[in-house]
C-alpha cells in the first residue's frame, strides 16, 4: 500500500512554514501532499498560519523590525494587514531556531491565502490536508465562519482535500455542508485506551483519524481499518519513528522533515 508523503505546515524543517517557499518546496520534492493550518482575517479572507496571534519567533514589521510580545491576533487584521509582515526569518537564539537548525530563510515571505495556496497545489495536482485552527473560547458563530469560508475556497478541489482539526465542530459542519467532502479527526496524543475514541470518530460519520503518531499501533491501526477509517500520523520527524509508523502502513504520515521521510519510504518500499 502506498503511503502518502505529507509534508508538515510545507516542511517546517527545511523552510518557513506554512509560506508559499515552503508548499512550493515541498510540490518540487515530490511530495504527495502538505499540511496546513487556516484561520479567518479581519475581512473574511481565509489565510494560512499556524498561530492564532503573529509568531515572535518569525513575523518582522514592514521595516525588519522583530516583533513584540502580545502580538496581533490574525483575527483582528485584514489580509492586506497581514501581507505586511515578513516570515521568512528566523529570531537569531529563540528557541524555534534551536528546534529548527536545518531551515533555510526565504526573503519576502508573507502569509499566503488558502487560494492561493490552492491554485499551486491544483497545478500540481497535490493534496491538501487543511487544519481548521478555532480561537480558545470560539463560539458557534465562529465555527460556522471558518468552516464555511474555508470549504467554499476548497469546493472546487475536494478531491485532493482532507478537512482536518482538533475543533470537531468544524469538521461536522463541513461533513453536513459537503457530503462529498473528506474529513479525518485530527487527536492529541491519548493516554490509555484510544479505542473508545476512535469508535467515536467512527460514529460521528468522519472518513479518517489522524492522531499524534504515538497512537498508532498495530492494534489501532487495525481497529480504525475495521471501521472503515483511513488514518495518519503527525508529526513524525525521527527516522526510527517513520520506519516503525510506516511499517504499520498507515495512508499517510505528515512530518516537518519529508525528504527524510521519502528516502524512508522509499527504502522500505
Amino acid at each position: 500500500m502506498s503511503i502518502l508523503n505529507i509534508a508538515h505546515r510545507g516542511g517546517a524543517a527545511m523552510h518557513p512554514e506554512n509560506t508559499m517557499a515552503a508548499f512550493d518546496h515541498a510540490i518540487a520534492l515530490g511530495c504527495d501532499g502538505a499540511e496546513l493550518d487556516v484561520h479567518l482575517s479581519a475581512d473574511g479572507v481565509v489565510v494560512v498560519h499556524h498561530d492564532d496571534r503573529l509568531n515572535l519567533d518569525y513575523a518582522r514589521d514592514k521595516d525588519g523590525d522583530w516583533l513584540s510580545a502580545p502580538t496581533p491576533l490574525i483575527r483582528e487584521l485584514t489580509f492586506a494587514q497581514l501581507q505586511s509582515y515578513d516570515l521568512g526569518h528566523i529570531r537569531p537564539g529563540s528557541d524555534y531556531a534551536a528546534g529548527h537548525p536545518a531551515q533555510k530563510p526565504a526573503r519576502h515571505a508573507r502569509i499566503p491565502s488558502l487560494a492561493e495556496v490552492a491554485a499551486a497545489a491544483r497545478a500540481a495536482k497535490f493534496l491538501l490536508m487543511v487544519e481548521l485552527k478555532m480561537f480558545e473560547g470560539a463560539g458557534q458563530a465562529d465555527v460556522l465562519r471558518l468552516a464555511d469560508a474555508t470549504l467554499d475556497v476548497m469546493k472546487d478541489d475536494l478531491a485532493r482535500t482532507i478537512f482536518v482539526g482538533f475543533d470537531w465542530r468544524c469538521l461536522l459542519r463541513i461533513r453536513k455542508t459537503a457530503p462529498d467532502a473528506k474529513v479525518w479527526f485530527t487527536t492529541d496524543k491519548l493516554e490509555g485506551d484510544v479505542a473508545p475514541v476512535i469508535a467515536g470518530i467512527a460514529a460521528a460519520g468522519a472518513q479518517g483519524w489522524f492522531p499524534h503518531f504515538a497512537n498508532l499501533t498495530t492494534e489501532s491501526v487495525a481497529q480504525a481499518r475495521a471501521l472503515g477509517l483511513k488514518c495518519g500520523g503527525w508529526t513524525v520527524n525521527d527516522a526510527e519513528d517513520m520506519k516503525r509508523i510506516a511499517r504499520l502502513t498507515p495512508d499517510a504520515i505528515c512530518s516537518d522533515r519529508p525528504k527524510l521521510l521519502k528516502a524512508v519510504l522509499d527504502a522500505i518500499t
